[in-house]
């Protein structure tokens, strides 16, 4: 006969839950989400150059960087695969390899159709690998210091922001664009030795073998029974305790439905600032200021995923709620460019967005936490993402479309199509947090 579940009081923890090995790993995502947001953020410096270039519209050129970012969200199913079979250390190595091959390929595009390919395709699939990969690394390294971890590691992406705005300016004006595509690549390549720091949490010295658990009486555990062994090592109550019920399996699912197109409404809005606002700056005859909105928002967008973190764990936030509130701030924040009229006002307005999009980035992968569980976040996640991705793919083509299309090409209809997108989005997170509230 097997025995029962122990609970935490009655088994020692992993020393790599909470502490020890997690915080290097921990701290090795801060350096991942730096590079990889130094890509993902900056295509807007390309934007104007691409335009001269090849002498194609701006919704035909909008689709190399909303390629990227929707290609960077849809391989999330595709990553949890991949870390299913192989782990998250490996994902993420092979993600630095592939982004770095995408980039080295993109220096050498004749046109914008190989860029779809390259940028939009390749190097956004092995961003998108290293994305995911990291979130459940974090997860799996964490516990009750979940949401502080997370928010310390996605602190990297305002700093990337900071950081590579400048510098791929830099690039761009000594080496051009294919030469700082090419020095980007091997940037990239950096993640796969980060991801070599990624190591499964330890079993406890106590525990030697599989029979003391309600597992198979084989004297060699397979991955599986060692992952429910730590489940049972962290998880706050018995793991029995969490099985789905045919209500809860019900509630689970409107839920869940709502995340994902919250998270699809969410990306068509804020994709479209990122992607046009040099362009914007250049109609303002602000192009000057637009490297300096650039640092700040990385230094908005860096400062709010330090802070968000240890505030909702230290005051015991509802995730859902201040994910809500952060959206429908930001939707006000995309609504307000159009009205901008000075480089100051500029550089103000971008702050403001910075803040309530990196509130959100950091959100999203908290809230599938707190509704579902750490067991259903690597399912969910990479669900949600994938609908986040399809907004990206629409999202600034559709507003290079409407620029393109407005006589005298004004941006305010982009940007107040972008808004009300937001909108929506945070009424679908309000309506997710209903399901969530009546459990049914």
């Amino acid at each position: 006969m097997t025995e029962k579940f122990r609970t935490p009081s009655s088994i020692n923890r992993s020393p790599d839950i909470d502490a020890g090995w997690a915080w290097v790993i921990a701290v090795a995502s801060i350096f991942a989400a730096a590079i990889s947001s130094g890509v993902y953020f900056t295509f807007s410096m390309y934007f104007p150059i691409l335009l001269n270039e090849f002498e194609a519209s701006r919704a035909a050129t909008a689709w190399v960087g909303s390629l990227n970012n929707g290609v960077y969200m849809l391989a999330g199913p595709i990553a949890t695969l991949f870390i299913q079979r192989i782990g998250c250390r490996r994902t993420v190595m092979v993600g630095g390899m592939t982004s770095m091959i995408g980039l080295a390929l993109s220096s050498l595009a004749p046109n914008l159709v190989t860029l779809f390919f390259t940028y939009g395709g390749i190097t956004a699939f092995g961003l998108g690998l290293n994305y995911t990969s990291w979130i459940v690394a974090i997860s799996d390294s964490f516990n009750k210091k979940h949401a502080v971890a997370f928010s310390l590691s996605q602190s990297g992406v305002g700093l990337g922001i900071f950081v590579f705005g400048p510098l791929f300016s830099f690039l761009i004006s000594i080496y051009g664009w294919r030469g700082a595509m090419l020095i980007t690549g091997a940037c990239t390549f950096q993640l796969t030795f980060l991801g070599a720091l990624i190591f499964p949490p330890r079993i406890p010295k106590e525990i030697v073998s599989c029979e003391s658990l309600p597992l198979a009486n084989d004297k060699i555990c397979t991955d599986e029974e060692v992952k429910t062994i730590l489940n049972t090592l962290n998880a706050e109550t018995p793991a029995l305790d969490d099985l789905p019920t045919a209500v809860s399996l019900k509630w689970m699912t409107h839920c869940c439905w709502m995340l994902h197109l919250s998270c699809f409404l969410w990306s068509v809005a804020t994709s479209i600032p990122y992607i046009l606002l040099e362009d914007y700056a250049r109609s303002l005859d602000l192009v000057e200021y637009y490297i300096i909105m650039l640092s700040t928002m990385g230094i908005g967008d860096l400062v709010c995923r330090l802070v968000i973190g240890p505030l909702v764990t230290v005051w015991k936030l509802d995730v859902t709620k201040v994910y809500a509130v952060s959206q429908l701030v930001c939707a006000i924040a995309i609504a307000s460019f159009p009205v901008v009229v000075n480089g100051i006002q500029m550089i103000i307005q971008g702050f403001l967005f910075s803040v309530t999009f990196g509130c959100q980035c950091l959100l999203l992968a908290l809230v599938p936490r707190s509704l579902f569980g750490s067991q259903n976040l690597n399912r969910i996640f990479g669900i949600t993402m994938f609908f986040g991705g399809i907004g990206i793919l629409i999202g600034p083509p559709i507003a290079g479309l409407l620029v393109d299309s407005t006589p005298g090409r004004s941006y305010w209809v982009a940007f107040v199509f972008a808004s009300v997108m937001e909108l929506l989005a945070a009424a679908a997170t309000i309506g997710c947090l209903f399901f969530a509230k009546r459990k049914c």
